[in-house]
């Protein structure tokens, strides 16, 4: 029987198929991380499977993304809220975040109240900005609830997307940030991304 290749296969083979001799090309493709690579701000990043949570999910990312430095994220992240998990770019600029709630259990039908009750904790806490893309999507087997919104700030917005899902009967907060500049070509990309979350099962030594 042949093997069904991987999310993350099908896209390797895509990226070894590019011709090198049309690299000007690629510019002109619209942004679908299926291609293997995406280009935000003229800037080209190729596009891998990565393991977060200290191996508990996969995801497709920028390769470039990575765990940012604990010192860092103490600097960026003060008040003593930091996300459990924070991966960033080169500059800091882009950022994904992970934490995990384990004050109780949820299951995968709870995700999108929970995505509902706190989208409207931002609609007070931040009344002059609009909640958008308020929906659920399937990842695999998991819901993923989110929303959006746009942080206002004294250098400048920011755009924000929090995200929901069940993981190993906890709640998954999920978040991704950039510079509103960079809102209308990071937020389908996004989603993308968020469907090609996996939780990796551990198996068990026999």
């Amino acid at each position: 029987m042949e093997s069904r290749k991987t999310y993350a296969e099908a896209v390797m083979e895509k990226i070894k198929g590019i011709d090198q001799t049309e690299e000007q090309s690629i510019y002109n493709i619209e942004n679908d991380i299926e291609n293997g690579f995406i280009i935000v701000k003229y800037k080209k990043m190729e596009i891998e499977e990565k393991s977060v949570l200290d191996g508990g999910l996969t995801m497709m990312l920028p390769a470039e993304i990575h765990l940012m430095d604990e010192e860092l994220a103490r600097a960026k992240y003060p008040d003593g809220n930091r996300p459990d998990y924070i991966y960033t770019n080169e500059d800091t600029t882009v950022n994904f975040t992970f934490s995990i709630d384990d004050s109780g259990l949820i299951n995968n039908e709870e995700v999108e109240e929970v995505k509902n009750i706190l989208s409207s904790q931002m609609r007070r806490l931040y009344p002059g900005s609009k909640i958008e893309d308020s929906q659920t999507i399937q990842a695999g087997e998991k819901a993923v609830s989110f929303f959006s919104f746009d942080i206002p700030l004294i250098d400048g917005n920011i755009y924000n997307l929090m995200f929901f899902m069940e993981y190993q009967e906890h709640l998954l907060i999920g978040g991704f940030n950039c510079s509103i500049h960079q809102k209308k070509q990071w937020r389908p990309l996004v989603r993308q991304m968020l469907m090609t979350i996996r939780e990796t099962v551990q198996q068990e030594s026999v």
